[in-house]
């Protein structure tokens, strides 16, 4: 199996870049390391053609930390590496992220699947799955179509199409890119999950090095206490009408 693998991990991190390394090597997938960019660092210009703090207050809780802001350009730098390199399909990993012996038989099994897709979510919280679709790939794995997107960017598959879209849609971006994937229908994408998840966090460290402050406990304003509710109701409102229009899961392989 040959897929292309990219892992985001900061110069810094010598430490995750060792254990990722290490956890690579074990289930034999070859890769490409990420310089991931370092928010703490970020100069105003490179902030401001990124981060759009109106378009943050109009769609997202609260400002987004320096780490989450360096985060989401890491990914960034991924999507215009594909790009670039004009690769079919890339896996995309964070550097805690921890990987079952099966990856690779997920890996080829979604590679076998006919169908265009532009992600495939490879880590996904389980108490944030509800399935609408499947698809059995195999006796371990099932190919899963959400009526909500998981959050979680710690590994995931992406087209050279989902790329393109992504780039295209995400010139400036406001949230997190955990929850950024999650609107699906703002950047016309096409995506999916596997069951069980073949990837997950690293129970050593759930604060990633990339994105210092993503996990951090909220500062609760007043602002923020009325604006989180109404921004949910309309999330919630936003999934049920694209949820119709949405692509089904194709079942035949």
């Amino acid at each position: 199996m040959t897929i292309d693998t990219l892992v985001i991990n900061l110069l810094r991190s010598t430490k995750r870049m060792t254990e990722i390394n290490s956890r690579l090597l074990k289930v034999k997938l070859p890769y490409t390391r990420i310089c991931a960019v370092d928010g703490s660092k970020l100069s105003q210009t490179l902030l401001n053609s990124n981060y759009n703090p109106a378009l943050n207050r109009k769609i997202y809780r609260r400002p987004l930390s320096l780490g989450e802001i360096g985060c989401y350009m890491s990914h960034k730098k991924c999507w215009q590496h594909i790009v670039n390199n004009n690769l079919k399909t890339c896996l995309i990993l964070e550097d805690d992220a921890e990987l079952d012996t099966r990856l690779p038989q997920a890996i080829n099994l979604i590679k076998s699947y006919k169908h265009p897709w532009d992600a495939i979510k490879l880590c996904d919280p389980p108490k944030q799955k509800v399935i609408s679709a499947s698809l059995t790939l195999d006796e371990d794995f099932k190919l899963c179509q959400y009526k909500k997107i998981p959050s979680r960017a710690t590994g995931y598959l992406l087209s050279y199409e989902g790329a393109v879209k992504l780039l295209k849609a995400r010139n400036q971006f406001g949230r997190p890119i955990d929850d950024d994937l999650q609107f699906y229908w703002e950047y016309d994408g096409n995506v999916m999950g596997i069951e069980p998840s073949p990837i997950w966090n690293s129970q050593s460290s759930l604060d990633s090095d990339i994105d210092a402050g993503k996990n951090r406990k909220n500062t609760k304003t007043l602002i923020s206490s009325f604006k989180t509710p109404l921004l949910r109701l309309s999330y919630e409102f936003k999934l049920r009408l694209h949820n119709h229009n949405r692509r089904l899961l194709n079942i035949d392989k």
